[in-house]
């Protein structure tokens, strides 16, 4: 397993008890965020597998180190980021309680095992539906504060509020691109008009998923910003060869203390998700 240790300061016991924990969980590894009480990051880390680990494996091996670093006693905030490919977004007046396996199970396969959760968009009454693993569940009862499991997509439309209104009612793309998967998420006149996620054989895949997402809702590439997060900064070549297609690409705005713009692109998910709760 490779580690990338972006930011690790020690963890003060008031950081355990007032700060905020996100943990969020990829195809090929996690990522691990620590803040205190007013969001500064404190310690950053980032574990990839160097080859394909079954998740059931991947988690237990999470859950260790997590153990290791005294991270499981955290008694703050824990967020877990689920990686599942299994999300739709629907209106809340279409929901039912009792019905959303039901109506998931109609645009995802499930596994008989996953449970199906439900967190409400806000502001904008919606419902999102996402399926999270078992054994993420079994995880996340082993932590000795409170635990939230939220999805990428959710934090995803929290990050939209960075972009700026004008762009939200033109229209905008947002693409948050890693190794195996991406998200986009589309917004015209203020409405959200679809949120996909993909699996990717390589990054440069997300190109043709952006390019056909325009070219599907009839966006014009010459004036509709995209705006990227993830893997894909501004010296990637893949960010020079998303302009060749698209005039306007730029890094989605957020700021983060101590880290590199870089960094702050590859890990705002991260940050972003201790502000969905």
């Amino acid at each position: 397993m490779h580690v990338s240790s972006v930011i690790s300061n020690s963890i003060s016991q008031d950081i355990r008890l007032k700060g905020h924990q996100s943990i969020r969980l990829s195809v090929d590894g996690f990522s691990v965020l620590v803040s205190d009480a007013s969001y500064a990051p404190v310690y950053l880390k980032k574990y990839t597998f160097e080859s394909s680990v079954p998740e059931e494996d991947q988690l237990s091996e999470c859950g260790r180190i997590l153990d290791e670093d005294g991270l499981l006693s955290f008694e703050g905030e824990t967020i877990l980021i689920a990686n599942s490919m299994a999300v739709t977004l629907l209106p809340d007046q279409f929901f039912a309680q009792d019905k959303k396996r039901e109506i998931l199970e109609k645009v995802c396969t499930l596994r008989k095992t996953d449970q199906v959760y439900d967190r409400i968009i806000k502001n904008r009454k919606l419902m999102l539906l996402y399926a999270v693993p078992e054994k993420i569940i079994e995880l996340s009862k082993r932590f000795a504060g409170e635990v939230k499991i939220l999805h990428t997509a959710e934090c995803l439309i929290s990050l939209s509020d960075q972009v700026k209104s004008s762009d939200h009612q033109r229209g905008v793309v947002m693409a948050e691109v890693q190794g195996h998967t991406l998200d986009i998420l589309v917004i015209k006149e203020d409405r959200i008009l679809l949120l996909n996620r993909y699996s990717l054989n390589d990054p440069s895949d997300f190109i043709y998923h952006a390019l056909n997402t325009m070219k599907q809702l009839d966006l014009d590439r010459e004036s509709i910003p995209i705006y990227l997060s993830g893997l894909i900064h501004e010296e990637h070549e893949l960010y020079g060869l998303l302009g060749k297609y698209i005039r306007n690409v730029v890094p989605t705005p957020y700021y983060l203390e101590h880290l590199s713009r870089e960094e702050i692109l590859g890990f705002m998910i991260l940050s972003e998700s201790s502000k969905c709760g």
